[in-house]
C-alpha cells in the first residue's frame, strides 16, 4: 500500500539525515489537488559516492535494488528507482538534486505531515516549477490545480525570475510562457 510506503521511504530517509524533497503525485495531491498515483517521487541531495551505501541501506530495509541499472542511470539521467520487496507496484523514484532550482528549492522546504510522519516538501512556487520542466501533459495538468489552489498567495515575481532563468538557459521560451498563463487562471 502507498501510505506503508511512504511512511517506510520517508522515516528511512530521516534517519538516514539525507536532505530530500517529496515531489511528483504526492506533492501534488497534498499542495494542488489529490490525485491517484501508484509511485513516490523524490529529489534526493545525495553525491553519486554515496549511491552504493544508500542502496545497501535501502535493501536492508525491503527494497529491491538492481545496483548495476541503477548506477548506469544515475550516470546518464541522475535518477533511479527502488521497489519495495512489500508490493512490487510500488517504485520509489529518485532525481538527484543537481540544478539550482532544485537546491534553492529545497532552501526554501515545508514540512508536512503526511500519514503521521514529517517530510520536507517543495512550496507551490517551487513545485510548479519542478514540474514546469519537464513540461509533460500530467505536470502541466499538476500545475494548473496547483496555481489555482493557491492563485492569490504564489510569488508571482519568485516564479516569473525562475522562470525566466530556466527559460534562459533552455534557450526556449516554453517555461517563461507556461508561468505567464498559469498567473493568469
Amino acid at each position: 500500500m502507498l501510505e506503508d510506503e511512504y511512511k517506510r521511504i520517508i522515516a528511512f530517509l530521516n534517519k538516514e539525515g539525507l536532505n530530500y524533497l517529496v515531489i511528483g503525485g504526492v506533492a501534488v495531491s497534498v499542495i494542488g489537488e489529490p490525485r491517484e498515483t501508484i509511485d513516490i517521487d523524490l529529489c534526493v541531495f545525495i553525491k553519486r559516492a554515496q549511491i552504493n551505501s544508500f542502496l545497501r541501506k535501502a535493501k536492508k530495509i525491503g527494497y529491491t535494488v538492481n545496483e548495476k541499472e541503477v548506477l548506469t542511470r544515475v550516470k546518464l539521467t541522475g535518477t533511479f528507482s527502488i521497489i519495495s520487496i512489500m508490493d512490487k507496484k510500488i517504485r520509489i523514484d529518485f532525481i538527484i538534486a543537481s540544478h539550482a532550482v532544485e537546491k534553492n528549492a529545497f532552501k526554501r522546504k515545508i514540512e508536512v505531515e503526511l500519514y503521521g510522519v514529517k517530510a520536507y516538501y517543495p512550496t507551490p512556487e517551487d513545485l510548479i516549477l519542478l514540474k514546469i520542466v519537464p513540461g509533460r501533459t500530467q505536470d502541466i495538468a499538476d500545475v494548473e490545480k496547483i496555481a489555482i489552489r493557491h492563485k492569490s498567495k504564489l510569488d508571482e515575481k519568485y516564479l516569473l525570475a525562475w522562470a525566466m532563468k530556466l527559460s534562459d538557459e533552455s534557450q526556449d521560451l516554453r517555461i517563461y510562457k507556461e508561468v505567464k498563463r498559469l498567473l493568469s487562471l
